[in-house]
């Protein structure tokens, strides 16, 4: 069919096939390219940034572990005042002894020892050991018992004091007994358990 169609109208149709696929590519092949290279570019930053984020986070992770070893190096210094234990429990025991040792050298007669162990942080948190107790002692005696549990290589805060008098008749000329009850909590520092031969 082409063949029987002058040269010019021959001419006129390539000229027309041409233009018609130069609109085709013009108006729907150009737009989506663009449309194409501007996702690819902003596909392309967007992968640039978490690479950028990523060689941040590398390169401040070894001074991360530096600062981790070196608090874990100050905590260790620590030791001897906090709470040692290879368990919470045992931590806690601890802070009876330690307490109770004080309250023999206070002249503080212990009446009743509740322990509680905080170790909602999780295996790697340091947990909370509190002692609530209840004791029978003079003026003179509580007042060395606090300094000693507030002042001991040790550290420990005495969160509450209750103070009363154990009896409201009580001769002039002789020393008052007080009933005391306190809180006493620390932290403890766990120690890798030891296994004996």
């Amino acid at each position: 069919m082409i063949n029987t169609l002058a040269a010019r109208d021959r001419r006129a149709l390539v000229i027309g096939v041409v233009a018609i696929g130069g609109l085709v590519i013009g108006l729907r092949g150009v737009p989506a390219w663009v449309r194409w290279r501007t996702e690819v570019r902003a596909t392309a930053a967007e992968a640039i940034t978490q690479e950028q984020r990523v060689d941040a986070v590398i390169a401040g992770f070894s001074q991360s572990l530096d600062t981790l070893g070196s608090r874990i190096g100050r905590l260790r210094k620590l030791g001897p005042a906090f709470i040692t234990g290879a368990t919470p429990t045992e931590a806690a025991s601890t802070l009876a002894g330690l307490v109770g040792e004080m309250a023999r050298s206070s002249l503080v007669r212990l009446d009743a020892i509740e322990l509680h162990v905080d170790s909602s942080g999780g295996p790697t948190a340091m947990p909370r050991v509190r002692l609530e107790a209840q004791a029978t002692a003079d003026i003179t005696g509580l007042a060395t018992l606090l300094r000693s549990l507030e002042k001991g290589p040790t550290l420990l805060a005495v969160r509450r004091v209750s103070i009363r008098p154990q009896s409201v008749e009580s001769p002039s000329n002789q020393v008052e007994t007080l009933a005391i009850h306190f809180t006493v909590e620390g932290l403890a520092l766990l120690t890798p358990q030891t296994r004996r031969p």
